[in-house]
């Protein structure tokens, strides 16, 4: 009897490189390794070896990348960054432009400068072309708005050279958000003069939700002067409004959480 059974399992044995197939937890394996059930991998996980070399093993922060049926994958680099728990990831990038800009500045307002979490009012012109929504899923976030717009002013014939002052700002749902005041000076009588307005500014942990951003200026003093935002004056001849168009970009970066799975 003894012998049979040793029989019996050497013909077993003679005959598993015929099938070429091993199933754990299963008795149709699917593959040459097929594993029903979890896998834990105590050491490097090697790809491409053979009978007299090893496989690779890869390096830190590579990833297996798939090579097509019938190929062994190959390890590489990710173009993106690896995320970490407790990290801010960006999520979505917004850009509007606009070559309209606003022409209906002419006259100052006197009025004193801005806050932030004002309402909008009708001192205020709008950018018509700088509005677009965001959507907001994350409590803890990060907003980052990035204006730009030229700026032209001119003095006619009859009045003195001088500073135009004024302030653009970023609402969201009709309140500030962000701002900033600035001026242009003009050198010559009847020459305009050019001048890049730039505005950035990160509100942090936003209200979820879905908002809707716009962008609007106002004239605060510097009379006599013709002024224009994201658009030439209408006789000037060394400028356009192509070269003075505005843009507005939302970067939305919202922190990484990761939910522990109980066993």
């Amino acid at each position: 009897m003894k012998l049979i059974k040793e029989m019996s399992l050497s013909l077993l044995l003679m005959q598993c490189p015929l099938f070429a197939q091993v199933g754990v937890n299963t008795n149709i394996p699917k593959s040459k390794l097929d594993v029903e059930g979890d896998v834990v991998i105590r050491g490097p996980l090697r790809v491409g070896g053979s009978d007299l070399i090893k496989g690779n093993a890869g390096e830190k922060d590579q990833v297996l990348v798939s090579q097509g049926e019938g190929k062994a994958p190959l390890w590489k680099y990710v173009k993106v960054p690896f995320m970490e728990n407790g990290q801010y990831k960006l999520i979505n990038t917004y850009v509007v432009d606009d070559d309209k800009g606003i022409s209906d500045l002419s006259a100052p307002d006197n009025k004193p400068l801005s806050n932030l979490g004002e309402q909008y009012t009708a001192a205020w012109h709008k950018i018509s072309g700088l509005s677009t929504s965001i959507e907001i899923k994350a409590e803890e976030n990060k907003v980052t708005y990035q204006l730009q717009a030229g700026i032209e002013a001119s003095t006619p014939t009859g009045n003195t050279v001088g500073e135009v002052k004024f302030i653009c700002g970023i609402f969201k749902n009709n309140i500030l958000v962000a701002l900033r005041p600035d001026k242009i000076q003009t050198l010559t009588i009847g020459t305009p003069i050019q001048y890049i307005y730039t505005l950035n500014y990160t509100e942090e942990n936003a209200v979820k939700g879905i908002h809707k951003v716009e962008v609007a200026c106002r004239r605060i003093d510097g009379a006599n002067h013709q002024f224009r935002v994201g658009t030439n004056i209408s006789n000037s001849t060394n400028s356009n409004s192509f070269a003075l168009k505005s843009f507005l970009k939302i970067d939305l970066a919202e922190l990484v959480t990761f939910k522990t799975r109980l066993k």
